[in-house]
C-alpha cells in the first residue's frame, strides 16, 4: 500500500543530505585556500614580508605642552599659543647624496624665501647625526592645511620628513606691556641644566626676560612648580619607510602650563606708552637726546601695579620668528636698548621729586611743621648750597613744594641730620629691591656717610653738608628707579604704609582652577602722625594749583592730583650741567582719598610737568575714566589741625 507521508518525507532527507554535502565541500574549499594563502605568506613569501616589516621603526615623539596664558586683569590675552606645523626632517634617515635633492624639494614647496635650498641643506647637515628630528620652519596651522596635505602626497620623495603640530607662543597685543611679557628665545649653554634636569628638549623655546622667564618655573610655597611651563607628552609610534604613522604603540599626553591673570589694566599700559611714545617722539624735535622714558602706575592701598611702561619698547613675538638683519641692528643698539626695562632696570638721580621724601623726613623728625619757614634769597646761600634759580624770600612747606624751593629742603635736611632723614628715605624703599616679578631689578642706591667711608679716600670719604643739601633735593650720589619712586609716593599716599609691588594676581590651570592668589604685603610702616601727612598732602596739592609747577598739568582736572616736579641734572660724564636734565614726575589722587600713585621720567626730557607729567595725565586719564580732551579740575584744600 502506496503511503504518501513517507515518500515525502524520504525526499527531504535526501534534499537535506545534498546541501550538507554541498556545505562541507565550499568549506573544505575555503580551508584550502586560506592554507595555501598562509602557505604563501609564511614559506614562499618570507623573506619579502619580513623586509616590508624591517623598514617600519619605532619612534619616540615629544607632544609638546601648551604654555600657559597671560591675561590682564580683565581678561585680555597679552600672551597665548597658536597650534603650528613643525616641519622636521629626521636626518639620520637621510643619505648623504639624498640631502641636496631633499633640501632642493622642500624648499621648493614651502615657497619661503627665507628658506633656499642652501639654508634647509645646512639645516639637515649640521643635525646629520642628531636622533632628534631638526626644525626646518614652523608654519601656523590655520591657512597652510594646504602645504601640509602636499607635503604629504609626496613623502616618498621627501627621505626623512616629518610634520608635527606644536603649540607657538604669540603676543596678540603686539608690542603691549613688552617690556613686562619679556621675550623667548632657544635653550643656551648657560641653561643647559633645564635639558638635564628639568625634562627639557633641546628646541624648547625659553623665557629669556620679564615674566617669561620668572614664571617659567614659578613654584608655590610648599615647592610645587605651577608656572607658565608645562609638562611634554610621550608617543611611541611605529611609522613605514615613509614616516607614516602605521600605529601609535603607547601615549603619555602634555599637561598644559598654568597661565597667569596680571594686576595690569591693558587701557591703562596703552594709554601711557602711546603718551609716552608720543611726548618722547615730540620733545627729541628740539632736544635730540630725549629718546627714552618710563612710567609706573601703582595702586595705593595694595601695591598692584596697574601700568609700567618703557620706552622704546619691541614686540616679543619678534624673537619667536626671528630677528631680521634690520631688526637685529634696532634691538641691540647700544644707545637705544629697546628690550631694556627703564622702569625697573635704570637707576637715576630723581631732582626736585625727591623733596616731598625730604619733606616727610623732616616732618617725622619734628624739625618742621606748616608753619615752619626758611628764607631763600642771597643772603641764605652759603658756598655749599645749590642755589634756586632765582629768590623766593620766606616760605613754609607748602610754599616750598609748590614753586620747588632748593634752599627749603637743604635748610631743614641739615636741621634733621642725615642719619634720621635716612632712616625714613629707607622706610619709603629707596636702595632696596622691591621684589617685584621682574628681571633685572636695580636696587639704585640710596648713599649715607657709610657709604662714602666705603667707597672714597681722604676728604672725599668725608660726608659733608653739601652732601646733605644736594641729597636733600634729588642729587648727589643717590639714584632710583622709576618703580622706587613710584613706591615712594604710594607709600605717602597709603598713610605711611609701603606695600610691596607686584604684578601677578592669580595663577590658574587649564581647568580653570586658581592655584595661587596673592594676597597684599606689607614691607614697612612710618611712624607719622596725620597731622604730618595733611602738611604734606596739601604741599603736593598747591604744586597742581594756580603758581604751581604742574598746573598746567593738572590746573583744571575733575579730581584734585597731589604731585611734584623734577628736573635732574644727570650726573654723567660730557652733560651739560645748565642743558642736559632728565624730567621727572610723581603724582597720587585723588587727595582726599588716594587711589592710585604715579612716577615717570623721560631722560634729556628737561621740565618733569611737560615730559613725564603728560604720561601721568594719560595714566590718570585712563584709570578715572576721562575723555583726555575735555579734563577740568577742582581746587582742593586740606583740613589741617
Amino acid at each position: 500500500m502506496f503511503e504518501p507521508d513517507k515518500a515525502a518525507k524520504a525526499a527531504k532527507e535526501t534534499q537535506f543530505d545534498r546541501r550538507v554535502s554541498l556545505f562541507v565541500a565550499v568549506l573544505g574549499l575555503l580551508f584550502f585556500v586560506l592554507a595555501a594563502k598562509l602557505f604563501a605568506l609564511q614559506i614562499l613569501n618570507t623573506d619579502v614580508y619580513a623586509s616590508i616589516s624591517s623598514r617600519n621603526q619605532m619612534r619616540m615623539v615629544a607632544q609638546p605642552a601648551k604654555r600657559g596664558d597671560i591675561y590682564d586683569r580683565n581678561g585680555v590675552m597679552l600672551a597665548g599659543s597658536e597650534i603650528c606645523y613643525d616641519i622636521c626632517v629626521a636626518a639620520t634617515q637621510v643619505k648623504g647624496d639624498e640631502a641636496d635633492e631633499l633640501a632642493a624639494r622642500l624648499s621648493a614647496y614651502l615657497k619661503d624665501p627665507a628658506l633656499p635650498a642652501e639654508a634647509i641643506l645646512e639645516k639637515i647637515t649640521a643635525n646629520s647625526r642628531s636622533y632628534q628630528p631638526v626644525v626646518i620652519t614652523s608654519i601656523p596651522a590655520e591657512g597652510n592645511q594646504h602645504l601640509v596635505a602636499v607635503l604629504e602626497e609626496h613623502r616618498t620623495e621627501l627621505p626623512g620628513l616629518l610634520i608635527m603640530e606644536e603649540p607657538r607662543r604669540i603676543y596678540p597685543e603686539g608690542k603691549l606691556a613688552s617690556h613686562i611679557l619679556g621675550q623667548m628665545g632657544q635653550i643656551s649653554d648657560a641653561d643647559a641644566d633645564l635639558l638635564d634636569s628639568y625634562g627639557y628638549l633641546a628646541t624648547d623655546l625659553v623665557g629669556k626676560a620679564g615674566l617669561e622667564k620668572t614664571m617659567e618655573r614659578f613654584s608655590d610655597s610648599e615647592g610645587n612648580e605651577i608656572g607658565l611651563r608645562g609638562q611634554h607628552g610621550l608617543q611611541l609610534l611605529e611609522v613605514d619607510s615613509s614616516n607614516r604613522i602605521v600605529r601609535t604603540i603607547s601615549n603619555e599626553p602634555s599637561v598644559s602650563g598654568n597661565s597667569l591673570v596680571l594686576t595690569l589694566d591693558a587701557n591703562i599700559q596703552q594709554a601711557m606708552e602711546d603718551a609716552l611714545a608720543q611726548t618722547i617722539q615730540g620733545i627729541s624735535k628740539t632736544r635730540p637726546k630725549a629718546q627714552a622714558g618710563a612710567g609706573v602706575l601703582l595702586d595705593v592701598k595694595t601695591g598692584a601695579v596697574l601700568g609700567l611702561a618703557s620706552y622704546p619698547d619691541y614686540n616679543p613675538e619678534d624673537f619667536i620668528t626671528g630677528l631680521s638683519p634690520e631688526l637685529s641692528q634696532y634691538y641691540y643698539d647700544e644707545t637705544l636698548k629697546p628690550t631694556y626695562n627703564r622702569a625697573v632696570s635704570a637707576a637715576y638721580p630723581i631732582g626736585s621729586t625727591f623733596k616731598v621724601s625730604t619733606a616727610l623726613a623732616a616732618l617725622v623728625s619734628g624739625v618742621i611743621d606748616r608753619n615752619t619757614t626758611v628764607y631763600c634769597g642771597p643772603e641764605a646761600w652759603d658756598e655749599d648750597i645749590a642755589k634756586c634759580p632765582k629768590p623766593h624770600g620766606t616760605v613754609n612747606l607748602q610754599r616750598a613744594l609748590a614753586v620747588s624751593c632748593n634752599t627749603y629742603f637743604e635748610k631743614v635736611a641739615a636741621q634733621a641730620g642725615i642719619d634720621s632723614m635716612y632712616d625714613t628715605f629707607k622706610k619709603l624703599g629707596y636702595g632696596q629691591l622691591t621684589g617685584i616679578e621682574l628681571t633685572g631689578e636695580s636696587k639704585g642706591l640710596l648713599a649715607n656717610p657709610e657709604y662714602k667711608k666705603l667707597n672714597f679716600e681722604g676728604d672725599d670719604a668725608v660726608w659733608h653738608r653739601y652732601d646733605t643739601y644736594y641729597m636733600a633735593i634729588g642729587q648727589g650720589y643717590s639714584y632710583y628707579t622709576p618703580l622706587q619712586a613710584a613706591q615712594a609716593v604710594a607709600t605717602i599716599a597709603n598713610r605711611g604704609v609701603r606695600m610691596q609691588p607686584h604684578l601677578v594676581d592669580k595663577i590658574v590651570n587649564y581647568q580653570g582652577e586658581t592655584v595661587y592668589q596673592w594676597e597684599p604685603r606689607i614691607m614697612d610702616e612710618i611712624a607719622v602722625s596725620d597731622y604730618a601727612l595733611d602738611v604734606l598732602y596739601e604741599g603736593m596739592v598747591s604744586v597742581t594749583q594756580q603758581g604751581g609747577t604742574a598746573y598746567s598739568v593738572f590746573g583744571n582736572y575733575p579730581v584734585t592730583v597731589a604731585a611734584k616736579t623734577g628736573t635732574a641734572q644727570t650726573g654723567l660724564v660730557g652733560d651739560d650741567k645748565n642743558e642736559d636734565y632728565h624730567g621727572w614726575f610723581i603724582a597720587f589722587a585723588p587727595a582726599e582719598d588716594p587711589q592710585v600713585a604715579f612716577a615717570g621720567m623721560v631722560e634729556y626730557g628737561f621740565h618733569g610737568y611737560s615730559s613725564a607729567g603728560a604720561v601721568c595725565k594719560a595714566a590718570f586719564d585712563a584709570y578715572f575714566g576721562f575723555d583726555s580732551q575735555t579734563t577740568s579740575s577742582t581746587v582742593y584744600s586740606a583740613v589741617v589741625e
